[in-house]
């Protein structure tokens, strides 16, 4: 083989590893969200979890809230898109952690991790399901 083509096939490997790597990381840092304003979603102390019927980790953010024995209120946007407007969601899966008053404990993109969600509940004061 021709050095040209050894340097050209490096070339790609390397921007194929990069490329990779950056789809990995992607996956593992949350995208960051603007703050939320609370509206009315009734009981408090609550988890609401904004998702949508094509996302796919909206799924995996409900099994994790379920498995976890975390209750919480589904508002998925195509049947209330008006709370996503009340709310400023403008990505989900969204997870907002509500205290007795109604104060925005935490704000969560992505699927939340275990560890934050027990974290932010307990500070929450919300009771977990055994």
């Amino acid at each position: 083989m021709s050095d040209v083509v050894i340097r050209v096939a490096v070339v790609a490997v390397v921007l194929v590893a990069a490329w990779l790597i950056a789809m990995a990381f992607r996956r593992i840092v949350a995208p960051s969200h603007p703050d939320v304003v609370v509206g009315e979603v009734g009981d408090r102390p609550g988890v609401v979890l904004f998702t949508s019927t094509d996302c796919s980790t909206c799924k995996d953010a409900i099994e994790q809230l379920e498995d976890l024995g975390i209750p919480f209120r589904e508002v998925t946007y195509d049947l209330e898109p008006q709370r996503f407007d009340t709310w400023q969601v403008g990505a989900v899966p969204l997870t907002v952690v509500l205290d007795g008053d109604g104060n925005v404990v935490s704000v969560i993109s992505g699927v939340p991790s275990a560890k934050q969600i027990r974290r932010d509940v307990a500070r929450a004061g919300i009771e977990v399901r055994a």
